[in-house]
């Protein structure tokens, strides 16, 4: 369910929310973009908010799978609430609000929300009996987690877009990797 979520997510960043975020240089396109594609874009971050449910869910059933501590699930569930609370911002505010609070919405969800899932992961991770190569792909993939903060706080649209296509490209697989493995 996380995989598929989180993949759904991805595809609603590439497909119908990127030509609205700093990508796009000039924010009245972006703005613009929003006001006529406003469906699509309140649809795109819906999905995003499941995406980020879905993803506490898995980090609580990996914790007991491995029996972690649960200091990593605060950082995950502060993490969703920073998520959510961004997301909400770009759903319900659409076009009135765009210019004035999509750059504190961007920088809450990417850097904040995913800087705390980050931190959450990689607690998991240290948690988890793992092989030498699956330890080398989670180190890539919560890298690509850490350079998406920072690429969002410090608003580098090219390393936060590179970054999130990492961190999508692996952790949807290790979504599955793990279910397999825990059964």
């Amino acid at each position: 369910m996380c995989a598929a979520l989180n993949f759904a997510a991805a595809f609603a960043l590439l497909f119908v929310l990127a030509p609205a975020t700093p990508l796009v240089a000039d924010p009245v396109q972006r703005l613009v973009y929003v006001g006529t594609h406003l469906l699509e874009w309140r649809l795109g971050w819906l999905t995003w908010i499941a995406a980020a449910l879905s993803l506490l869910w898995f980090y609580w059933w990996w914790r007991a799978r491995v029996s972690a501590s649960y200091v990593p699930l605060i950082f995950g569930g502060l993490g969703l609430l920073a998520d959510v609370t961004a997301e909400l911002i770009l759903v319900v505010g659409g076009v009135e609000t765009y210019i004035t609070m999509s750059p504190f919405a961007f920088a809450l969800t990417g850097g904040v929300a995913n800087g705390l899932y980050t931190i959450c992961g990689i607690g998991l991770t240290l948690a988890t009996p793992l092989t030498r190569r699956a330890r080398a792909v989670a180190a890539v993939m919560w890298a690509a987690g850490v350079a998406l903060s920072v690429g969002a706080f410090l608003d580098i649209p090219v390393l936060t877009a590179g970054a999130s296509a990492l961190l999508f490209a692996l952790f949807c697989p290790w979504c599955l990797y793990l279910a397999v493995r825990f059964r």
